[in-house]
């Protein structure tokens, strides 16, 4: 069966149905990569040929996630590009929290959009943990986490992640916010998860949630046609409050 595979797809129809139904522009990848792509899933999902692919593909959005996932080069991790987090703590964060104090608003509410398995808004909160120390006490924050992926959702509820996912972490925060679990594998730390409530959506068809202080939507934008992402970018501002903060990347 393996051998004849990659002979039996057609990458045009795979395109095609990404972006007309999804949204999803994929047209910059090669075809060769993207052919490889598709036989991987197929030899997955025991597919037979490129067709009954193409069929499950259409009728499970399950796999369009997957399938999305095996065409990406990053690792999910905490803190990932350490540089830019540093950035986004004291030009977002910490004059965000200011601001907070300034007026005696205590609500902050902050959007992980397409959050995986959880490492980026658990990021955020050990962030905030770290800015405000025991003061967190005295703020009510949300971060809502939401992606398109059911399973990826379970898996950052449980909140248990590789050594590897921990890379960038800094030493000092990886006691302080999580603990060892066995077998390489760390948990991360109750009041880290108290923050984070996790739900399913998808950015192109669900309703937004409003009044919001912070979006954060990276590495999402690259699966999107140009016609989607100005449609996202557009529904982002009206959830945003005034002067809120929107980071892509």
């Amino acid at each position: 069966m393996r051998d004849h595979l990659a002979s039996t797809i057609n990458v045009d129809l795979i395109k095609d149905y990404l972006r007309r139904y999804h949204g999803i522009d994929v047209f910059s990848y090669k075809d060769d990569f993207l052919r490889r792509r598709v036989r991987a899933r197929m030899i997955a999902t025991k597919c037979r040929d490129f067709m009954e692919y193409l069929r499950l593909l259409r009728t499970d959005p399950h796999e369009v996630k997957r399938f999305l996932d095996d065409m990406s080069i990053n690792v999910s991790q905490f803190f990932r590009d350490p540089h830019i987090w540093e950035k986004v703590k004291t030009l977002v964060f910490e004059e965000l929290i200011e601001e907070k104090r300034r007026t005696g608003r205590r609500t902050i509410k902050i959007w992980s959009a397409g959050c995986c398995r959880g490492e980026e808004p658990y990021t955020i909160s050990i962030i905030l943990h770290e800015i405000l120390g025991a003061e967190i006490n005295n703020f009510f924050i949300t971060i809502i986490a939401t992606d398109i992926d059911e399973d990826a959702l379970e898996s950052a509820k449980e909140g248990i992640y590789p050594r590897l996912s921990l890379t960038s972490v800094p030493l000092p925060l990886l006691s302080k916010y999580f603990m060892p679990v066995g077998n390489g594998l760390y948990a991360v730390k109750d009041h880290v998860k108290s923050l984070v409530k996790f739900m399913v959506h998808n950015l192109l068809k669900d309703p937004y949630p409003l009044f919001l202080d912070v979006i954060v939507c990276r590495n999402v934008f690259i699966y999107f046609s140009h016609e989607a992402q100005q449609r996202v970018l557009e529904r982002f501002h009206r959830s945003l409050n005034n002067n809120g903060y929107l980071i892509l990347g």
